[in-house]
């Protein structure tokens, strides 16, 4: 379940196929969906989405425990009337792995599903390597020129472990 982070990070590299071009099922909140409004990430969107990659879903009004969940995360200000909100619902109720950079979300999923239960631009990194659809050297250059890249390869740096470690 990607919210509107990941694919803005992947989609604004041009890379939004190492999300999507794996053997997971891949989707997007509405929501968060409607988020990503800028190119390049909205076009890769909108190409995958049609290419049948990514998958929509929305909560099912028919269904209260949906209704449920996308009102407490909805009452929570952090993700108040965000595809946030959303996105967790969507992965509370349907079990769902969220794909998210963001802090807020990582530590709410950490917290109400579990720390296997999220997953960042890391992660992905390391399935499409493992995957083998994307080289470790193209890896390296996509986490150097990405916008949470740097950071992460900053932290990696001091923890002592290097990409390759994690393969």
């Amino acid at each position: 379940m990607l919210d509107a982070c990941l694919v803005i990070t992947f989609g604004g590299a041009g890379r939004l196929d190492l999300i999507a071009g794996g053997e997971r099922r891949v989707v997007i909140a509405a929501r968060a969906g409607e988020e990503v409004v800028r190119p390049p990430a909205r076009p890769r969107l909108e190409e995958a989405l049609d290419a049948g990659a990514i998958e929509v879903e929305s909560i099912d009004l028919d269904v209260a425990d949906e209704q449920d969940a996308l009102a407490r995360y909805d009452a929570d200000p952090a993700f108040r009337d965000r595809g946030d909100a959303e996105v967790l619902a969507l992965a509370a109720t349907r079990g769902y792995t969220v794909g998210s950079d963001d802090r807020a979300i990582g530590r709410r999923v950490r917290t109400d599903l579990g720390p296997d239960r999220i997953a960042g631009t890391l992660d992905v990194i390391v399935w499409a390597v493992r995957d083998e659809r994307i080289s470790l050297s193209d890896a390296h250059a996509f986490l150097e020129n990405c916008d949470v890249g740097p950071a992460l390869l900053r932290r990696l740096t001091v923890a002592g472990v290097d990409l390759e470690d994690l393969i």
